[in-house]
């Protein structure tokens, strides 16, 4: 494996390199820094590399940086001449990643490089995630830091790790070294789109015990995939649909004419699952009818959402049995809990009907040895939705036999009618685009939540370029938004010279 490293400051050079596949785009240093660090491989926990080559660039410009110990990186770039008095601007982004392909994939996050295929104004990997959650933002601030021409106050660009895996990386940096007060976040929104806080999550986890006997019937291995995912903020609003919840839907269905037994079901991710993978055995009925309801059902599930997830596939082929099977009441209400879980956007707000103000997901599902867990995630702008919805959630799993182990409230950042980053930020966008952006609340976490409970003075907001379907292997990046947004940031920070 060979990483490319920018081992000077590139004025905006206009000399192609070979090594690099995006060649016709400006500005050039952007997009080398971001294939830079996609030759890097850095899923969460894995992001010491990554690290290691920001830290390079660091001391290549003679910028004065900070690693810690779990490899987050503080770097400062003194202010431009004139304004070296100014209050400092904090930037933030993550280094890492999430790792999710495709089943034919042969991709090793651990070791290879995310192969990057350029079409168009379109940019994805190949049967990978492509990590421009948050490539761009990592390439954005590297540019930033090395721009000779920037006009700027002083600047502050932080990294974080494991901002994946539950914001680890910025719960764990010493935020007393952070010198700014306004941050400008590079991780939630899109391009024309500014977050001015966060919704708060509750987290649950549900234990369903099992009791299960020997297997009688033939066994069979059901795969339900093809969904497109995505996160939760991103994807309820598209009505994207779960793969658990479709699952439960062909079981509910073969039930009602047959005897159907769980053996396993399981799912384990970030996001919306696009995919679900259960064993089950036919204890009692005709295997030619099941096939025909499972492909009944795939149809009429491709129609009623043929705008927001049509692609749905299901798989099933007969198989020697992996374990025994639940018994016939447990794996029945096993069945219906799941097919009557509560899913999707609970509020909308009716000033901004296309967004939704709390949903729920079903996020994991997973087989134990003595039961079965379920992980749900409730994302809320108002509290009280929320807690109204957990409620309803809680006695939900307890009427159908569920355990309930663990609730997590997740604060969110609470926005500030006032906020001179912010109005200055939408003075910048209006003056270079022509249009007003749209200001409103993040439903994904991200690494300001952190840093607001630890600073609570912080001025922030966010935006980010505009990528798709991210966290799966579906993931695009729209590049001419990667360039409206950098050429935001470095104006912004221009006009703080002079607000």
């Amino acid at each position: 494996m060979h990483w490319h490293f920018l081992t000077a400051w590139s004025k905006e050079c206009n000399v192609k390199k070979k090594n690099y596949v995006i060649q016709d785009r400006k500005p050039t240093v952007l997009y080398h820094y971001f294939e830079d660090i996609s030759n890097i491989p850095r899923v969460s926990y894995h992001e010491a590399a990554a690290a290691a080559y920001v830290v390079r660039v660091a001391k290549e410009h003679g910028l004065w940086y900070y690693e810690d110990d779990i490899h987050n990186v503080l770097v400062r770039r003194p202010g431009s001449k004139g304004y070296e008095h100014l209050p400092s601007v904090l930037l933030e982004g993550h280094l890492d990643i999430v790792g999710e392909k495709t089943e034919d994939s042969k991709h090793n996050f651990d070791t290879d490089p995310i192969e990057l295929i350029e079409e168009g104004n379109i940019l994805h990997a190949n049967h990978t995630t492509l990590g421009a959650d948050n490539g761009c933002a990592v390439a954005l601030m590297l540019t930033l830091l090395t721009d000779e021409k920037l006009i700027a106050p002083p600047l502050e660009c932080l990294f974080t790790v494991q901002e994946e895996v539950g914001l680890l990386g910025a719960k764990h940096f010493d935020a007393s070294l952070i010198q700014s007060r306004k941050v400008i976040g590079l991780d939630a929104g899109s391009e024309g789109v500014f977050r001015m806080g966060t919704s708060t999550k509750f987290e649950m986890t549900s234990f369903y015990p099992t009791h299960r006997e020997a297997v009688h019937g033939i066994a069979y291995h059901l795969v339900v995939d093809g969904l497109k995912g995505g996160d939760q903020g991103a994807g309820i609003p598209q009505e994207r649909i779960c793969a658990i919840k479709m699952t439960a839907r062909l079981l509910h269905y073969l039930n009602k004419v047959m005897d159907v037994r769980v053996v396993s079901m399981d799912k384990v991710g970030k996001s919306i699952p696009e995919s679900c993978d259960s064993h089950i055995v036919l204890a009692n009925g005709e295997e030619s009818l099941m096939f025909r309801i499972i492909e009944e059902q795939q149809k009429l599930i491709r129609i009623e959402h043929e705008d927001a997830d049509p692609d749905i596939r299901v798989r099933i082929e007969r198989e020697e049995p992996v374990g025994d099977m639940l018994k016939k009441e447990e794996s029945d209400r096993l069945i219906e809990a799941i097919y009557l879980m509560p899913y999707g956007a609970r509020n909308r707000k009716l000033c901004r009907v296309d967004e939704v103000s709390c949903s729920v997901i079903m996020k994991k599902i997973y087989t134990e040895s003595d039961g079965i867990r379920v992980f749900s995630v409730i994302s809320t702008e108002e509290m009280e939705n929320g807690e109204a919805l957990n409620e309803e959630m809680q006695t939900f799993m307890k009427h159908w036999g569920f355990v309930i182990e663990y609730v997590n409230l997740d604060r969110g950042w609470q926005w500030s009618k006032k906020s001179e980053i912010r109005d200055v930020m939408i003075e910048t966008y209006k003056k270079l685009f022509g249009k007003e952006p749209k200001v409103n609340i993040s439903h994904g976490g991200n690494d300001c939540v952190v840093l607001k409970e630890k600073i609570p003075e912080l001025d922030m907001v966010t935006t980010a370029a505009t990528y798709v379907d991210y966290h799966t292997p579906k993931e695009r990046l729209y590049m001419d938004t990667f360039e409206k947004v950098y050429m935001l940031i470095r104006e912004t920070l221009t006009n703080l010279t002079k607000a």
